[in-house]
């Protein structure tokens, strides 16, 4: 490619580039400065995938920081602060435009000295000049695979502007680890490749972590509740007005080549841009599409014991990660989702305050505007939010992704305090729950099958258990979505809690009554199963109804329907004692 004449283009402050959905459904890109402007009225972010929005996110929060900055100010003026913006329902655009013109041009996506996110004239050790477009865009798979992409292969040859800032940003939170290429000025080659350093987080920043957002019915409340200007739990930590914690694009220094291995945050800023990879993009000729990108590793750094400043991911004390890593002390690793569990079933380190209190600082920012009375004036009151987890999974050492994780659960706001004593019911239930399903209902699987003289072990034979097991929890989920977001401080706790129980347990008996009205097992067969002697449908049924009442309680009556189950959930209990 022929050398170019300097050009600064595509400014990310000014450019369309984040779509936004509006209240009225309509979704449309913004720039930077229109996206604040217009954060009372949109709805949400989105993007090219659902995972954009977190890093989108994070970045609009790491500018709020930035712009509102006071270093003087005390809790008091901070509380001022957050209220007066509620209350106005509108950010203060002279105070971010005015950000804006001192940083204005470091957010230029092409620029020859400072392009945004990017490191200039990063480039290859070695005759490969760069990757292709598909590198860098998540849902595309490797090319031995992409007969089962959605994606059409000629549309990755190249993408425009406003798609390539948005994947950019996804990259330094996301991307995958593995063996990355040299690039000239890199210093941790080995054998020609470059690989994260031990113990560091190898995916981006988010990878290694929970990530999960507080939101409520447009984008600046949802930025506001987490802009978390103090943290009650920790003096120590500066979270606003710290001058030291500055975005990449304030560094006098922008960042070179190398990898920069860091043992801690400056802030919340510092890990909200934190800059995990060295990045160009590749433009074509015309500087108007992206047809390639440059990659390396750049700043990484350990996940544990960072929660002072990362305050979207829940905590926990982990003894098995201090005699790994030769700690002198527990260290606290962040809490990671599960792609094949909805966000009910991990609730509880969200909400639990437990001893510790390792809940997400965003959690604790709202439970503290609760307490400081910022969230119950007038038309602003706030009665309910939503928690959002998201996140990707990876396989064969991070080096690739896996798939994404995206779930939001409503919640009353109540659920934010720690003394609520509706959380605790909650966590019990869904405890309760997942020992009726993984216990009980795969228990009466197994029972019958062996009853029908089905000898399959192994894999096989879990595989049956698992389908229904996750056929149970797909048909739960709807329930625990409204039971959860119903469970208001008006609510009388123990009915609520008991009737909530009962739905549990119609529904699993519903479930394995269906799956022994589906399957073959004959009514009067029986065979040996050694331990628990002769098994039979009836018995593995008994033993079923007997657990569910041991787990969940008894269910109580309601019509004819419910009698039988109440009566032969009665019988010759003692003589299954052992197998219940």
């Amino acid at each position: 490619m022929p050398d170019q004449p300097p050009i600064r283009t595509f400014n990310l402050l000014d450019e369309p580039w984040m779509p936004c959905i509006f209240a009225d459904g309509n979704v449309k890109e913004l720039s930077i400065c229109d996206v604040f402007r217009e954060a009372p009225h949109i709805r949400a972010l989105s993007g090219d995938m659902l995972q954009q929005t977190v890093p989108l996110t994070r970045l609009l929060l790491a500018i709020l920081y930035r712009a509102y900055c006071d270093a003087d100010a005390n809790r008091d003026d901070m509380r001022k602060l957050f209220q007066h913006i509620w209350d106005a329902d509108a950010f203060d655009m002279a105070v971010i435009e005015d950000y804006f013109v001192d940083f204005h041009d470091w957010f230029y996506l092409i620029d020859p000295e400072r392009p945004f996110y990017q490191v200039p004239g990063l480039t290859y050790v070695g005759k490969k000049e760069y990757d292709p477009i598909g590198e860098m865009i998540a849902d595309v798979p490797k090319p031995e695979k992409f007969l089962f992409s959605m994606r059409s292969a000629r549309f990755l040859e190249s993408i425009d502007l406003a798609q390539a800032a948005r994947w950019l940003v996804f990259l330094q939170s996301y991307d995958t680890a593995g063996i990355k290429t040299p690039v000239v000025g890199n210093t941790h080659v080995n054998k020609g490749k470059v690989y994260a350093p031990k113990g560091m987080a190898g995916t981006g920043w988010l990878g290694a972590v929970g990530p999960m957002t507080v939101e409520s019915n447009c984008l600046l409340r949802t930025l506001l509740l987490n802009w978390c200007l103090y943290d009650v739990k920790n003096n120590e930590v500066k979270l606003f007005g710290n001058e030291d914690d500055v975005p990449p694009w304030e560094l006098d220094t922008p960042s070179g080549p190398d990898i920069t291995v860091r043992t801690s945050f400056t802030g919340p800023v510092d890990a909200f841009t934190f800059q995990t990879r060295r990045l160009r993009l590749v433009f074509n000729e015309d500087r108007d599409r992206v047809i390639g990108i440059v990659n390396c590793y750049g700043d990484v750094i350990a996940p544990y014991n960072t929660d002072e400043c990362e305050k979207m991911t829940a905590w926990r004390l982990s003894v098995p990660q201090q005699k790994k890593l030769g700690l002198p002390v527990t260290p606290l690793m962040p809490i990671t989702h599960d792609a094949g569990r909805a966000l009910w079933r991990g609730l509880a380190p969200m909400i639990e305050a437990g001893k510790s209190d390792q809940r997400p600082g965003v959690i604790r920012w709202v439970e503290e505007l609760q307490r400081i009375g910022c969230l119950a004036a007038g038309e602003h009151l706030l009665s309910k939010f939503s928690i959002h987890a998201q996140g990707m999974t990876y396989g064969t050492q991070s080096s690739v992704y896996e798939t994404g994780i995206d779930d939001v659960l409503q919640l009353p706001l109540a659920f934010a305090r720690k003394d609520y004593p509706a959380i605790s019911a909650v966590v019990a239930i869904v405890d309760k729950t997942r020992e009726a399903v993984d216990v009980s209902l795969t228990n009466y699987v197994r029972n019958l099958r062996t009853s029908a003289g089905d000898r399959t072990a192994g894999g096989r034979a879990q595989a049956v258990s698992d389908r229904v097991r996750e056929d149970a929890y797909a048909r739960l989920d709807e329930l625990f979505r409204d039971r959860i977001a119903g469970f208001t401080p008006d609510k009388d706790y123990e009915s609520y809690r008991n009737e909530w129980l009962d739905d549990v347990h119609r529904m699993l008996l519903a479930i394995g009554d269906q799956y022994l009205s589906d399957s073959d097992v004959p009514a009067f067969a029986e065979h040996d199963t050694g331990r628990m002697g002769m098994m039979t449908a009836a018995r593995a049924r008994l033993l079923f109804l007997n657990s569910l009442n041991k787990i969940l309680g008894r269910l109580v009556i309601s019509n004819a329907a419910d009698t039988d189950v109440d009566t032969v959930a009665d019988a010759d209990k003692s003589s299954d004692k052992k197998g219940a």
